[in-house]
């Protein structure tokens, strides 16, 4: 774009004279705004944050181990709130913090989520089974539950979730294996579980049609 500094206009066509005064413009030299948002910016706030979260989970974990040593009884109450702050750190970090698809962040979530359970369930009260009887199922359920909120939130492109139905229903598989190990008591909230999840996939398969089957044909190469 050039520019007159004698009529103070700027010229839009190729013109190398001013339509106005006949005097010769030259390319339009001014510097000007910036169109993009300053994303350096943005990645050190959010590496501020971070750095105060990770700074504040250390003192939280060794204010506890130190009151737990100092005041020591015969037991390591600490390992309970460490286990938890540990978990809200990787939480934050990986599932706020980091740029990844909303599928995979559910994913992780369910699996910390189970194995704080589970570390919940074994100090608390000896391993009694219900964060595998009870909690994992849910898990799933709910698991179940958010990804179809997301496809049918990204109705366009619903598609690109049926790799994480498929993870979650082999992921509901994997009690079965507890279950013949005799660590699973009560089985019938798992096989619900199951039950649903092969429900959703199959149904998913059966209304998708042609994205579903086409989907499948990217993911694995088939």
């Amino acid at each position: 774009m050039a520019y007159c500094k004698h009529c103070k206009v700027e010229i839009l066509d190729e013109t190398k004279v001013c339509p106005f005064c006949q005097n010769r413009i030259k390319e339009d030299e001014r510097k000007g705004e910036d169109s993009y948002p300053d994303i350096r910016m943005k990645r050190k706030a959010y590496r501020f944050v971070l750095n105060i979260f990770f700074f504040l989970a250390i003192i939280v974990c060794v204010a506890m181990l130190a009151i737990n040593l100092f005041y020591y009884k015969g037991e390591f109450w600490s390992i309970l709130p460490i286990g938890i702050v540990c978990y809200s750190w990787f939480a934050i970090r990986y599932c706020i913090f980091n740029n990844v698809n909303v599928g995979a962040k559910i994913m992780l979530q369910l699996i910390l989520t189970q194995v704080l359970l589970v570390f919940i369930d074994w100090r608390m009260d000896g391993y009694t089974g219900w964060s595998v009887n009870f909690a994992f199922p849910a898990l799933i359920l709910i698991a179940d539950g958010a990804i179809l909120i997301l496809m049918a939130a990204n109705f366009m492109n619903w598609q690109s979730y049926l790799l994480y139905q498929i993870q979650l229903l082999l992921l509901s598989l994997w009690p079965l294996i507890l279950y013949l190990k005799h660590w699973i008591t009560k089985p019938i909230p798992t096989f619900i579980a199951i039950f649903i999840s092969f429900v959703i996939f199959v149904g998913t398969m059966v209304f998708g049609n042609t994205k579903a089957k086409d989907e499948l044909l990217r993911r694995f190469h088939i």
